[in-house]
């Protein structure tokens, strides 16, 4: 071991954006990185001690190697992983160092939507989730949906951040939708590095009322939740899809319904079988109290900002004491108002200009404003497998003055994208746009 005595926090594969790891900053810990060479996110954090890239194509035994040598120089206290896609190869990993974490049984579970949605339905039952069918054929599709009425949402089953989520009204719809996710879907889920659970499609019944999430920190059995964050969806705007277009705290839950959903967030880790980490669970809260939709084995896309600024907590550090045996601190230090909006264009094609942007910076609660498209780059809508050109965050004294602004900034998105449609580039490679939402941020 090298002079450095410091314990070392360890980011497997990708560290993804600033928000994965800014809650360590300044704690007394090493920061690492082993970035997994083949991933499209390729940020290499300065503020780190040292990133070494590594081919994690060469499996499992090889990575638990190359951790030992880091292991030699270091005094390692965990390995965190932030990649949805990486949840599977992570959990192996740890099992093969001997580091307590997500075990290979339970990393299964959360990535396969169908495994998740047949253990919420045995082991919680079927009423706290939604019914779902794994489509072979368009007879069984038609079948399932004819026995749960319409809509019917046609999603992957192995995927996060509503990529190729539809909502369709009746049968001519989802067999379109059906057909374009079954020809996109294999080449997709490959550029993507899905490995570990077979390319899936799943019909599910529609759950009608609000989408919401709740943070899930876990260790040896005990689960900690965070308050709930309130989630506006595409369909909440007029929409078919089910992209997040905004995720907003102070929740619109009374606090019974909080209490209840909370309550089930850790049913949910306990039908996974998780024992230890971090869990992204989402709901729909409906007339007759609050639903599972599905749950990422891993911090959920904004979510760690926003927790920062409406209650103080540091989820990321949460993250780490769970994954080293220690006891998170999760309580509130006070209740604020916060959002973070990603608007997506309408149609697909080349960006002209953004035009409402100097007016989305002027409101009060505006914080920051990231783009990251420029004029000329191709845009694209969410369901067609893309990450948001534009990231807004917002801040204010009180939950009534951001949602004054929340629907103004609304308002203001809809004008935002000026696109030209002719100039529409259909060999951009989805998979190189697809840079946020670990998921995936399950967003």
């Amino acid at each position: 071991m090298s002079g450095d005595l410091r314990p070392l926090v360890l980011y497997f594969g990708t560290a993804q954006r600033p928000e994965f790891y800014a809650g360590l900053l300044g704690g007394g810990s090493a920061l690492g990185l082993l970035l997994d060479e083949d991933t499209p996110h390729k940020l290499e954090p300065p503020e780190f001690d040292f990133v070494e890239r590594f081919a994690f194509s060469q499996g499992a035994e090889a990575i638990a190697r190359r951790i030992e040598e880091i292991r030699g120089r270091y005094r390692l206290e965990c390995v965190l992983n932030v990649d949805e896609t990486l949840v599977p190869l992570w959990s192996e990993v740890c099992a093969l160092l001997g580091l307590r974490g997500m075990t290979p049984a339970a990393a299964t579970a959360v990535r396969s939507k169908s495994e998740m949605r047949r253990r919420f339905a045995e082991r919680i039952g079927i009423a706290y989730s939604a019914r779902s069918h794994v489509v072979t054929d368009e007879v069984g599709l038609l079948r399932f949906a004819a026995g749960t009425g319409y809509p019917v949402i046609l999603k992957p089953g192995n995927l996060w951040g509503s990529y190729f989520v539809s909502l369709c009204a009746d049968a001519d719809e989802l067999t379109a939708a059906y057909r374009q996710v079954r020809d996109t879907l294999p080449e997709f889920s490959e550029q993507q590095r899905v490995a570990g659970v077979p390319v899936e499609i799943l019909a599910e019944e529609y759950l009608p009322g609000t989408n919401h999430s709740v943070e899930c920190l876990v260790l040896d059995g005990e689960v900690w939740t965070t308050p709930v964050i309130d989630v506006v969806t595409g369909t909440d705007l007029g929409g078919t899809d089910f992209h997040h277009f905004a995720r907003v705290t102070a929740t619109r839950l009374t606090a019974d319904q909080q209490e209840r959903m909370r309550a089930l967030a850790g049913e949910a880790v306990r039908a996974l079988d998780v024992d230890r980490g971090l869990l992204h669970v989402e709901f729909v809260q409906g007339p007759d109290g609050p639903r599972l939709i599905e749950a990422g084995g891993r911090p959920g896309a904004n979510r760690a900002p926003l927790l920062r600024e409406a209650f103080g907590i540091n989820i990321i550090a949460g993250y780490r004491d769970v994954m080293r045996g220690v006891r998170p601190q999760v309580t509130p230090a006070h209740d604020g108002a916060a959002a973070v909006v990603t608007p997506y264009p309408a149609q697909a094609g080349a960006l002209r200009s953004y035009r409402t942007l100097d007016a989305i910076r002027a409101l009060s609660s505006t914080v920051q404003v990231d783009t990251y498209k420029q004029v000329g780059d191709v845009v694209r809508p969410r369901h067609e497998g893309v990450a948001a050109p534009v990231r807004i965050e917002m801040r204010a004294a009180s939950p009534e003055q951001l949602s004054t602004d929340l629907r103004e900034l609304t308002a203001l998105c809809e004008e935002l994208f000026e696109v030209d449609p002719e100039r529409d580039d259909a060999s951009v490679d989805a998979s190189v746009e697809a840079l946020g939402d670990a998921s995936g941020a399950t967003g």
